[in-house]
């Protein structure tokens, strides 16, 4: 900051950029209402001009920017694959000493090529670099014909591309052009648009504009003549472009004979910088040449170079899956684009505030996911009814779940981290799979391969009646008013209907339970003992899939709803208790799947480019009409009994082994075998040693096993219990890992206030904290 004396004795500090970083971000920092210093997507070509003995001079199309650098190959019949642009640091100097010394041109005023070229050439004129003979030379040079590379000269048509001279005036007339592309009345001119490349054509998105660089040898000139404009407004220079779309920037390069690889090159090199996203908005709104130099330097600080011998120029690099952003570049503060202390560029958090507490419930409408299997069980061991018992322990549950929600417990899901979410969910898929492989190995067990191509027992099935180990107590009345023994019965010789009338299977009942029913008056009290472990289980289940869906990188748009969630699961299952019906709470596995299923990507992208992940398709149409699905399927039984049952085990198996897909456990898992050269190149391995990452996954690793073994053990009662250590287990890993370690391989978890201020004098100073509390009292805000 520089201070400025006034002649009234004060003093006004001013902001004097002096880094490259700096002075871009002041130059993008700047507010301008001009609409046409708005960037737009840009689309550059490259020309050379080309010549050949007993033809004309024109310029050839030698290579285009939409994203990545496409070059047409030396056969000349097609385009290259998309690739990476590896720039040499000289060609990077040379174009900065051309942006420095040539002509800049800034918010033209033009209407062809034609007036363009005279404003050029009429200031290098005027500033001595030309004489009036070589600017005659250089115009017509200027206004050669155009041949691209999806262009073939047709005897019988209008040639797509004509002289500058000829097609260079702007007209008012709109465009139009028949499904075909055949012919175009574009701007009062007459054009053959056959040879367009309309696959190309979708990938230009809407409202882009055009870049064009001609650079090239001239054997009459003995200095370079160099020229940066950008048009203001943009015009169509039907014929410049490959594609129809308006000019917004052009960059010259016209020099002696024999350095026509040097100018290639730098006619690479500017291209490369209009497609930068950073020197693209300067370029957009620099108000002089020194902006445009302060880009290219900008540009520069954030250039690898690679030593000579390292690596081969020739080889083409494959355009990366994801591009990082260069937001960080833009912003005041981040030097040189990197994280601040270190820290995950994109950290998968989610301490939103969503997550704090209000002290009231959200209000923001939510919907539940439900796919639970109902099993019926029977308390005659006991003499206690397992409906009434249930739904006592249903409603304790709904009532605790309901008080939760009132007093914002909602919000401690902001503990329930990456390490928590990841043991969770691959818990449940590993259930998936599990019991997916045992269903199957046990049909293979009842209905064994027939591995000796035996046709008689290709349609051999049996029918085997025994007797029920539970039967019901219609089946036992049933048996007392015929005097029927059940040990008297041929369960083996019996028909299935006769067997079916000596058992049915469910208790008579009504459309409503009540809590207490024929058990003792104590049952309903003492059925908040496991409602306590219910609500523990049900709101981890819910919370967790509900955290794992609302992570940041599912850009969803629509609000969370934690509390109003819980709130319905709570009233539902209260509700579906009294009526003995299945309890209802978000399923993990479904729920990511469904997710996944609603991803929508970009379908314009420039050549090379993926599709860029945009964020989810937010509806509730697609769960509605899957639960409407399910609920008529009950009328569908007489179809549904055709689908084999592996193939139902293979859906349960695939869903469970695709949501593996993604978890990091999985991943870290897989470095325990891999030598260091074939690990993949995971963020978190270039920040936190191998050794730390190998901790890490053992501990996350061995919560995922003791919760198997205590799923599958007669302790699973206190599963839920379990569920919740795993809170406190990463809270204890604090002490074995730093925070920086955390931070790339988990989510670091909140901070009491208090820990917050103390870190805060530590790096302030106590000035600090007696500063903060003086504004506070003073009744501001800090």
């Amino acid at each position: 900051y520089t201070s400025l004396h006034l002649c009234s004795g004060s003093d006004v500090f001013v902001f004097l950029p002096d880094t490259p970083s700096q002075r871009v971000q002041f130059i993008l920092g700047t507010e301008d209402d001009d609409e046409e210093h708005i960037p737009h997507d840009l689309f550059t070509e490259l020309d050379e001009i080309c010549w050949r003995e007993g033809e004309d001079a024109e310029w050839r199309e030698t290579a285009r920017w939409l994203k990545f650098e496409e070059d047409v190959e030396d056969g000349g019949e097609r385009w290259s694959k998309p690739y990476v642009a590896t720039l040499s640091l000289h060609s990077l100097f040379e174009l900065r000493s051309c942006i420095l010394n040539g002509t800049v041109l800034l918010d033209m005023r033009a209407n062809s090529i034609e007036e363009i070229a005279d404003m050029i050439l009429d200031q290098q004129v005027g500033s001595g670099q030309l004489s009036e003979d070589v600017r005659h030379r250089v115009h017509e040079a200027l206004l050669k014909q155009h041949h691209h590379q999806n262009q073939k000269k047709l005897s019988n048509r209008i040639p797509i591309v004509r002289s500058f001279a000829d097609i260079g005036k702007k007209q008012s007339e709109p465009h139009s052009m028949d499904k075909n592309g055949n012919v175009l009345l574009y701007f009062g001119n007459l054009i053959s648009f056959s040879q367009v490349d309309l696959h190309f054509m979708k990938k230009i998105p809407p409202g882009a504009e055009a870049s064009n660089i001609l650079v090239g040898e001239l054997e009459f000139l003995d200095r370079a003549v160099v020229a940066f404009v950008r048009l203001s407004p943009a015009v169509l220079l039907t014929g410049l472009a490959e594609v129809p779309i308006p000019t917004r920037f052009l960059f010259i390069l016209l020099g002696p004979l024999g350095k026509g690889q040097q100018y290639h090159e730098i006619g690479r090199s500017i291209a490369t910088l209009m497609t930068d996203e950073v020197f693209h908005d300067v370029a957009y709104k620099a108000k002089d040449r020194n902006d445009l130099v302060s880009g290219i330097d900008e540009f520069l600080d954030q250039v690898t170079v690679l030593p000579p011998g390292e690596w081969d120029p020739t080889i083409r690099i494959e355009p990366p899956k994801n591009v990082p952003s260069q937001e960080k570049r833009k912003i005041p503060g981040v030097p040189n684009g990197t994280a601040a202390h270190g820290e995950p560029e994109h950290p998968g958090g989610h301490s939103g505030p969503e997550l704090q507490r209000t002290g009231k419930s959200e209000t923001v409408a939510g919907q539940m996911i439900n796919c639970v299997v109902y099993l019926f069980f029977f308390f005659r061991e006991y003499g206690l009814s397992y409906l009434s018992l249930r739904a006592s322990i249903g409603l304790w549950t709904a009532i605790l779940c309901i008080i939760l929600v009132a007093t914002d417990a909602s919000s401690l899901v902001c503990y329930i981290t990456r390490f928590t979410e990841e043991a969770f969910a691959s818990l449940i898929c590993i259930i998936f799979i599990y019991e997916a492989l045992e269903k199957l190995f046990h049909l293979s067990e009842t209905y064994p391969i027939n591995m000796h191509n035996d046709l008689d027992l290709l349609t051999k099935y049996s029918c085997n009646c025994v007797e029920p180990e539970h039967p019901s107590n219609k089946t036992l009345r049933y048996w007392q008013d015929y005097n029927i023994s059940a040990s008297d019965v041929p369960w083996g010789n019996l028909t299935v209907s006769v067997s079916e009338i000596l058992e049915l299977s469910e208790d008579d009942r009504g459309w409503f339970i009540t809590p207490l029913g024929p058990n003792p008056w104590w049952t309903v009290i003492a059925a908040v003992i496991p409602a306590l472990l219910c609500t523990i289980l049900i709101f981890m289940d819910q919370q967790i899939t509900a955290v794992i869906i609302n992570r940041k990188e599912h850009k969803l748009k629509k609000g969370c709803g934690y509390h109003l969630d819980l709130l319905m699961v709570a009233v539902m299952l209260g509700v579906c208790s009294i009526m003995g019906l299945p309890w209802f709470v978000a399923a993990t596995v479904l729920s990511i799947s469904h997710v996944n299923s609603l991803k929508l990507e970009s379908e314009c992208s420039a050549p090379g480019e993926q599709p860029k992940f945009l964020g989810i398709r937010e509806q509730r149409v697609t769960g509605l009409m899957i639960f409407v699905l399910m609920g008529s399927s009950v009328f569908l039984t007489s179809i549904l009994k055709f689908i084999p049952m592996p193939v139902l085990y293979g859906v349960f198996l695939y869903m469970g082994a695709s949501s593996l897909k993604g978890i990091q456990l999985f991943d870290r898992i897989k470095l325990f075998w891999m030598p260091a050269k074939h690990q993949p190149d995971f963020i978190y391995l270039r920040h936190v040693p191998l050794r730390k990452v190998h901790l890490f996954t053992v501990i996350q690793l061995s919560c995922l096993v003791l919760l198997w073994i205590i799923k599958v053990s007669r302790a699973a009662i206190v599963f839920p219990m379990m569920v919740l250590a795993l809170v406190f287990v990463r809270k204890l890993m604090d002490f074995f890992f730093t925070k920086r370690e955390l931070s790339w391989l988990d989510d670091l978890m909140p901070e009491s206030k208090k820990k917050k201020l103390e870190d805060a004098e530590k790096e302030v100073g106590p000035g600090f904290r007696c500063v903060f509390f003086l504004f506070w009292d003073g009744g501001f805000i800090g």
